[in-house]
């Protein structure tokens, strides 16, 4: 059995910590106005789903109907977003040494404000097309949780 290398980053202040696997490089930017708020800017993430996640100081929030993000409490770095009902789960880009990141695609770009721009040419999404793709599946999951069919 392989075991796959991994990348370690942390927080401001060290006391929360995550693990991704080394081999994801691909960086995405959210321009939605809860991330904004949250970050004062777009906020760059890895998906990663198979992340490690720990801290004495993480603190986790509900921030919209659908998903939580965590936080370090002590020093305030942006974690983690991710859908309460699902496996995603997307870890702040900031966490890590970027030696080899990659900017791979934006979302809600029709929400970003005029005041900045990205230049690197990536794959690009707005909200609507976003939330198509997302609500049926974050919908089943939350009537299969209802129905006690899933964790």
């Amino acid at each position: 059995m392989t075991v796959a290398k991994m990348r370690r980053g942390q927080c401001l202040c060290g006391r929360v910590s995550a693990d991704i696997p080394a081999s994801k490089i691909e960086v995405g930017v959210c321009h939605c106005d809860t991330c904004r708020q949250w970050c004062s800017g777009p906020w760059m993430a890895i998906q990663s789903p198979e992340a490690t996640i720990e801290g004495e100081t993480l603190e986790v929030f509900r921030s919209s109907a659908f998903a939580e993000r965590g936080f370090c409490a002590r020093r305030g770095s942006a974690i983690f977003h991710r859908p309460q009902d699902g496996p995603e789960l997307a870890v702040s880009a900031g966490l890590f040494k970027p030696d080899d990141f990659s900017l791979s695609f934006q979302i809600c770009n029709d929400r970003k404000p005029a005041f900045y721009s990205i230049s690197e040419e990536t794959l690009v999404m707005t909200s609507r097309p976003l939330a198509v793709r997302w609500a049926p599946k974050l919908l089943v999951r939350r009537l299969l949780k209802i129905a006690g069919l899933r964790d």
